[in-house]
């Protein structure tokens, strides 16, 4: 009995040295460090055609430790725990990631980085411009002049206050400047702005782990810096839902749905008045009594 107990032991001791050899953490293999509105979604579609797992902007699971992050009760290390190493993602960019760059490179200091941008600051200026028209629908507090309910879900909440922390690391803006109160500056502070980013990451990451990049290049100079192969027959990603179209759409789309609830409450309403008012006509008095 007490030689088959040893080598029952043995055998296990021996399949955790099997499974030590062949477990690899999963690390960051790609950080995208430009910030929103430069093409963060099409490059979020290319990587994932060339088999990186990417995160982009945050996932509504990850909203509260985003937010703990900012208030400086979580850690980079602890968020990049659950986002790399837990959930498998290879990939980050977009903001949030951007504003932790420099701690993602600490703690991941091989990854490849790309520095997205667009064609000229203004361009960026005018993309982000819009962004903040259709941010500012979902972050209004609830008022009888704009019934919002979206502050009242916990994800909605948190977003609003994550994107405060926009623009606070290393450009050492004050909280909501960035994304919300950039109207209080003169003409051209945005794109002044997206030139001091890009020029923090240019001057922070080595030249030969950076990888300036326009999506309008396509995949060319992408595959070489990372080391694919271009994908046969398969064209680059150009996601136009990000546009100014398309933000006016979502922007429209969330009017309506702020007023929808409003005819759908009075109908509701309605109706439990009516059931209430048609039992009092039709139930018999000693029923009620009873």
């Amino acid at each position: 009995m007490t030689s088959s107990v040893r080598v029952v032991g043995v055998l296990r001791i021996f399949g955790i040295l099997i499974w030590c050899s062949t477990y690899t953490k999963s690390e960051l293999q790609v950080l995208v460090a430009g910030l929103g509105r430069t093409g963060t979604r099409s490059l979020h579609e290319a990587l994932e055609v060339l088999g990186y797992k990417a995160y982009h902007f945050i996932d509504f699971a990850h909203a509260q430790h985003w937010y703990k992050l900012t208030t400086g009760d979580a850690t980079v290390h602890s968020l990049l725990d659950r986002i790399v190493e837990e959930e498998g993602y290879t990939a980050m960019m977009d903001n949030p990631t951007v504003d932790i760059y420099t701690d993602i490179l600490k703690k991941y200091p091989t990854v490849k980085v790309i520095l997205s941008v667009r064609d000229t600051p203004q361009q960026f200026a005018k993309s982000w411009k819009v962004l903040y028209e259709t941010v500012e629908v979902t972050e209004r507090d609830f008022s009888l002049g704009f019934p919002s309910f979206f502050q009242w879900i916990p994800a909605f909440w948190y977003l609003k206050r994550i994107r405060c922390f926009m623009g606070t690391t290393h450009l050492g803006l004050p909280q909501c400047h960035l994304l919300k109160q950039w109207s209080e500056y003169p003409d051209g502070w945005i794109e002044e702005q997206y030139e001091r980013h890009n020029q923090h990451v240019m001057d922070t990451v080595p030249e030969d782990q950076l990888l300036v990049f326009n999506v309008e290049q396509g995949w060319g100079p992408l595959c070489q810096f990372l080391g694919k192969p271009v994908p046969a027959n398969k064209p680059f990603p150009h996601v136009k839902f990000n546009t100014s179209g398309g933000l006016h759409e979502l922007k429209q789309t969330s009017i309506i749905v702020v007023w929808l609830w409003i005819p759908i409450l009075l109908v509701i309403t309605g109706a439990v008045s009516w059931a209430f008012c048609w039992r009092s006509k039709h139930i018999p008095q000693h029923e009620k009594e009873d």
